[in-house]
Order: structure tokens, then C-alpha cells, then sequence
């Protein structure tokens, strides 16, 4: 429902709960084919809203940033690393919480997807710096859940590749993916009619709403 209604909700908030029953990769590639099935499932509804110049800027930058989140996952504490990105998402939300406004740049663009990229594979969360990006870049929110599900496609789809090269574990992962796809299917046509109900101003509470929720619960996982 939250992917559908935002364009970004589901691996927001799904990773967090996911680590309290899953070891850090195999919550990581769950969260990333269910995310690859929803965005998939939903590009046909949203493709006439993508903003393509900023998707053209995303992707290059997202290249650049996955293999430095990847390698990230595999050499830090897993602990301190959550802690830490929650923090810094707390304090970006502060600052756009006093009205921080800035305007969009091909530079900033740019460095969007070099982070998104990063938080992609290193947590499964590259919507963390878009959506802090484009809440303060003011960014519609048609243009913002269709942009963030064509840019999504693509790099959970990448980092997903790099993750099955790199991790070797025993768990069934695409037979246990297979099985949420009905499930997540369903909540695709409920988040579809959500979104007809959210005016800009209540999905930027929205955004603001599901960054506190995965900051406290990253910083409250064990």
C-alpha cells in the first residue's frame, strides 16, 4: 500500500522490520525483489508522470554509489551503521521540518543518485536521500512517485544483482519472495486508491512520517 500511495513507503519500512526476523543480506535481498516485483507491478500506472531528465541523472549516479554501499554492508558493524543513517535522517528531517528549501541542480541531481545508489545496497533504503531531496526541492507528488518508481526499477534491480553475486547463504529467498507476491499485489490496488485521497500537502506529511518511523526503528533494532 505505502509503494503504491508514495512511490517509496514499502523498503522504507519493510527493512527495519525485516532485520528483527532476518540477518542483515538476506533482509536486504528480501526487501530488494519484493521491491523490483512492486515497481514492476506499478511503472505501467505512473510511466506519464516520470520526470525522464532527472531519472537520466539519477541512474549514472546510482551506478557510481551502489558498489560503495555494498561494500559498506560487508565491513562495517551492522549496528553502528543503522544508528548512524538514522541520525543522519533525523537531522535532514529537522532541517526541512524549519522550512529548509533549496532548489534542484544537475549537481545535486547528480549526488541524489550517487546516494540513493549507496543506501541501496548497503541498506535496502535509497528512497532515505530522494525523498529528503525532494521534499526540499519542493518536487509535485505525481512527479515524485512515479520518478522514484522508474529510478527504483532500475537500481534494486542492480543492487539485487550485485547482492546474489556476492552473499552465499541456504535460505530459500526466491521461493520465500515467490510467496509474498499475491499478497504484495493486493496491496498495490489498495495503495493505487489511497493515493487519489492524499492531497501535496498530506503526502508531504506523509514523507515526513514514514523517515521518523524507519529512524526510530533502525535505532531501535537490537
Amino acid at each position: 500500500m505505502l509503494q503504491a500511495a508514495t512511490g517509496f513507503g514499502f523498503s522504507i519500512l519493510a527493512l527495519p522490520l525485516l532485520l528483527l526476523i532476518h540477518p542483515p543480506l538476506i533482509a536486504v535481498e528480501l526487501n530488494l525483489i519484493l521491491s523490483v516485483f512492486l515497481c514492476a507491478l506499478m511503472l505501467r500506472m505512473v510511466r506519464r508522470e516520470v520526470d525522464v531528465t532527472l531519472l537520466k541523472r539519477l541512474i549514472p549516479g546510482s551506478i557510481l554509489g551502489a558498489p560503495i554501499g555494498l561494500a559498506v554492508l560487508m565491513t562495517v558493524n551492522e549496528r553502528a551503521f543503522r544508528i548512524a543513517i538514522a541520525i543522519i535522517t533525523l537531522s535532514f528531517l529537522i532541517l526541512l521540518l524549519r522550512r529548509l528549501v533549496f532548489k534542484r541542480s544537475v549537481a545535486r541531481d547528480y549526488c541524489s543518485g550517487v546516494l540513493a545508489g549507496g543506501f541501496t545496497s548497503a541498506v535496502g533504503m535509497g528512497g532515505i536521500p530522494l525523498l529528503l531531496y525532494f521534499a526540499g526541492a519542493r518536487v509535485p507528488k505525481a512527479v515524485v512517485r512515479a520518478t522514484a518508481v522508474a529510478f527504483f526499477l532500475f537500481i534494486y534491480a542492480f543492487a539485487l544483482v550485485m547482492q546474489v553475486t556476492v552473499s552465499h547463504h541456504d535460505f530459500p529467498i526466491w521461493w520465500f519472495s515467490a510467496g509474498l507476491f499475491p499478497v504484495s499485489f493486493f496491496g498495490v490496488k489498495w495503495g493505487q486508491w489511497l493515493y487519489t485521497l492524499l492531497s501535496q500537502r498530506a503526502f508531504t506529511f506523509c514523507i515526513y512520517g514514514v523517515l521518523i518511523a524507519n529512524s526510530i526503528l533502525l535505532m531501535l533494532l537490537p
